[in-house]
């Protein structure tokens, strides 16, 4: 969803050029209905589109200034100078209403609708050291919240999944959407096993045919439409669609193997 809103040119300007990274705004009904994934138009300034990539509510803007950084709100003010900025633009009763900070990326006309999809050996191959070095980074910062169902996801990521990249046991191929990384899969290949060990795409660019380009890739890779993939029970219902397109079959459940908080659907295979 797009929403319009109105800003000084000054502030316009700073989040344009990425100076000023959070946009801080108070409880009214449309800004409580702005959320991550939405976009956003100011207006006045001719065409522009900034994507909201966090939300994040606070009680008022002495609780904002404990948690966030007053550069990213207001570039060159302190904290003190931050937080009297704020209260000359909202008067206590506005205040109460609750404050929340949007972090807002500016989407380049350039670079907008452009969809990519980058291989990490292909880099590699090409010497392109800095986008690999990236594309390694970016694709755990996507994935990281995922420790919560699988712990040792960090230790796995940076001790097998990139250096199997070296010796073509591993892979990770990444999407690049509207300037920034939306989406990852990431794969293993032996003479034993051929798995998807973990495919992610961002909230707001599902259900947009990237999922599915994707696991083509996968599957192209691995050799196989049916790779071993594992998930947790209470996502199953978001991999319906996959799983019937493609005839995938259920081969194990697992309770306990990766956290105590939730079953393993395994389907293709057997987790070793």
């Amino acid at each position: 969803k797009n929403h319009v809103w109105r800003i000084r040119k000054e502030y316009f300007r700073q989040l344009k050029s990425g100076k000023k990274k959070l946009e801080i705004r108070v409880g009214y009904h449309q800004i409580r209905a702005a959320q991550q994934g939405d976009t956003i138009t100011f207006e006045n300034y001719g065409q522009n589109e900034f994507t909201i990539s966090r939300v994040t509510k606070y009680d008022d803007f002495v609780d904002l200034m404990i948690h966030e950084d007053a550069e990213a709100i207001l570039p060159g003010m302190t904290k003190e100078g931050v937080l009297a900025a704020l209260r000359e633009i909202y008067p206590p009763d506005k205040e109460k209403l609750g404050v929340y900070a949007f972090k807002l990326d500016y989407i380049d006309p350039k670079t907008k609708n452009q969809v990519m999809y980058l291989r990490a050996s292909s880099l590699l191959k090409d010497g392109n050291n800095r986008r690999f070095a990236e594309l390694v980074s970016q694709c755990y910062l996507m994935t990281d919240w995922i420790t919560r169902d699988y712990p040792d996801h960090v230790d796995h990521y940076y001790s097998k999944y990139v250096p199997g990249i070296f010796d073509g046991e591993r892979e990770i191929i990444a999407c690049v959407a509207d300037g920034k990384y939306v989406a990852t899969a990431i794969m293993k290949k032996t003479d034993d096993e051929k798995k998807i060990s973990t495919l992610y795409v961002a909230h707001e660019y599902q259900n947009r045919g990237i999922a599915t380009e994707l696991l083509e890739q996968c599957f192209k890779w691995l050799g196989t439409t049916k790779p071993l993939v594992s998930i947790a029970d209470y996502k199953l219902g978001q991999f319906e669609k996959i799983i019937e397109k493609y005839g995938w079959e259920q081969t194990e459940v697992l309770d306990g193997f990766y956290n105590n908080h939730s079953k393993e659907i395994v389907f293709n295979g057997k987790l070793s």
